[in-house]
């Protein structure tokens, strides 16, 4: 609620009603081919709002600059009503037209104008329709609310009307109710509102597509809620973001290095967007000591990634977090943790940025403010691929950046390839368009290159002395031998002489 469906909605009608031209009246003149053959194709635009009085819906208008003459306004809950106008207004002799003389004796006075065919229909909402085929049950049912789909949706096969249900959505994000409604429409977008890490709403929208018969549905349109009123078009609209990278990194301090602080190359959709994250490593609140839970609060990615990529941390380069607390913020309220479309990954293309972030805010060395970074964590500690890392990599390039760290990849050309054998992995480095490209096989290799200086060193673990169990057993049984042979079992062993008790008295 309040993401702005109804805004961006009418916005879009108001665009449309544009490309309509009103009939010519009386004394206005002869209609060219051009306009008769834009009103032959295009008709106006109908807003039915079930939600909304007609002075609310004119109030927003006025408010977003809207005032074309061919977007028509019908408050109305009725679908079988409202069908009944639509078919009605392709037909050559509606019922409601007619030349009889009226109660005055006058012929045609009173008559209602012949409505147009309309290009687009929108509903706001359908969980306010109600049809006779829904029964008795109440309107937003899952009765209602799935009859009420099927009657529009062979309106519209049958008379080639373009129209738009709005929906509102549950708890965890799914379309509210039954699920086949998915399943009879052309298209399901999305319109997200992101939330700041104190729960703030934010003034960006996402526009995802779940599905889409007539296009990709891998498209992103991301929205800036414009409030205000001195603005051109109105204060509230919806204006579209051009460039996401920028406005996500409008607030960085690019030209210092910082400590917990990475930027991911993030693909929404086609659409590569750089993001900001943050990582705040503090000591518990018991001070290290105690047996009290550490924090985990994350703002933008799962719960679990952060789990998952401590473990890594600590099982795979030895860098252990225990009895600190973690916090870990996407910097402008981007959800990481969606799967939208076929690729996207559920926010495991920041694992690299995140872990980087992470080391850094413990160790205090900062993050080159130079570099971003993609790719994903596995489980034993290397850095796997993410699809488009073309894309990424020009991305970067586009925003200022003159490094990159992402995962080995065998596509790519350029020139100064040096490659580094390690331990375990390998790093590649190479000069692509003017950027450096580096491809880094393990995590420990990533975070070195990353940050401002390397990792202090462990120092080197004394070789163990310990045997097999076979060996031991072997050395054991020797060790018995020989301590029965030194060990003395008689005073004649000993050599030593033997004193009576009465030389002991002579002594005496």
């Amino acid at each position: 609620p309040g993401v702005g469906k109804s805004t961006l909605l009418l916005q879009m009608a108001g665009n449309v009603a544009k490309l309509s031209i009103p009939p010519r009246g009386i004394g206005m003149g002869m209609a060219d081919d051009k306009e008769q053959n834009n009103n032959q194709n295009l008709g106006p635009v109908w807003y039915i709002s079930g939600e909304e009085n007609t002075m609310q819906v004119a109030s927003r208008a006025s408010r977003l600059g809207i005032y074309e003459s061919e977007l028509l306004l019908l408050c109305e809950t009725d679908v079988d009503f409202i069908a009944e106008m639509i078919i009605s207004s392709y037909e050559e002799d509606p019922p409601w037209i007619n030349d009889e003389e009226n109660e005055d004796g006058d012929i045609g006075r009173g008559r209602l104008q012949r409505r147009r065919k309309p290009c687009l229909v929108v509903i706001d909402s359908i969980q306010t329709m109600v049809c006779e085929a829904g029964g008795s049950s109440a309107a937003g049912g899952i009765t209602q609310v799935r009859e009420c789909v099927a009657l529009f949706l062979r309106l519209a096969k049958s008379t080639g009307v373009s129209i738009v249900l709005v929906g509102h959505v549950t708890k965890t994000g799914d379309v509210a109710g039954p699920r086949t409604v998915e399943h009879m429409v052309d298209c399901v977008l999305y319109l997200e509102g992101v939330r700041g890490s104190s729960g703030t709403a934010s003034n960006v929208r996402m526009l995802r597509a779940a599905k889409n018969r007539f296009g990709s549905s891998e498209e992103v349109g991301v929205y800036e809620m414009n409030g205000s009123p001195t603005a051109a078009g109105g204060g509230g609209r919806l204006v579209p973001v051009s460039d996401p990278s920028s406005l996500f990194l409008s607030m960085r301090l690019d030209t210092e290095d910082s400590e917990g602080c990475a930027v991911s190359l993030m693909l929404e959709g086609l659409r590569p967007i750089t993001v900001e994250v943050q990582a705040l490593v503090s000591i518990s609140a018991d001070g290290g000591r105690g047996s009290s839970s550490s924090r985990r609060t994350v703002d933008g990615i799962s719960n679990s990634r952060l789990l998952l990529i401590l473990a890594v941390l600590q099982k795979r380069c030895g860098i252990s977090f225990f009895r600190r607390d973690v916090f870990v913020n996407v910097v402008g309220g981007m959800q990481l943790n969606r799967n939208w479309s076929s690729t996207s990954q559920g926010g495991s293309e920041a694992d690299l940025a995140v872990a980087i972030a992470l080391v850094s805010s413990l160790t205090g060395i900062p993050v080159r403010s130079d570099t971003a970074f993609v790719g994903e964590v596995g489980l034993l500690g290397e850095i796997r691929t993410v699809p488009s890392i073309d894309k990424r990599r020009n991305e970067a390039r586009r925003m200022g950046f003159s490094r990159v760290v992402t995962p080995p990849s065998g596509g790519g050309s350029g020139y100064s390839n040096k490659r580094r054998r390690r331990e375990g992995g390998f790093i590649d480095e190479r000069n692509v368009g003017g950027i450096t490209w580096i491809q880094c096989s393990t995590l420990l290799d990533a975070i070195n290159a990353g940050l401002v200086s390397n990792l202090p060193k462990k120092p080197a673990r004394r070789k163990s002395t310990q045997t097999s169990y076979v060996e031991r057993d072997a050395l054991s049984g020797l060790e018995k031998d020989l301590r029965r042979k030194q060990t003395p079992g008689s005073l004649e062993d000993l050599q030593l002489d033997i004193i009576d008790d009465d030389e002991d008295l002579i002594f005496e």
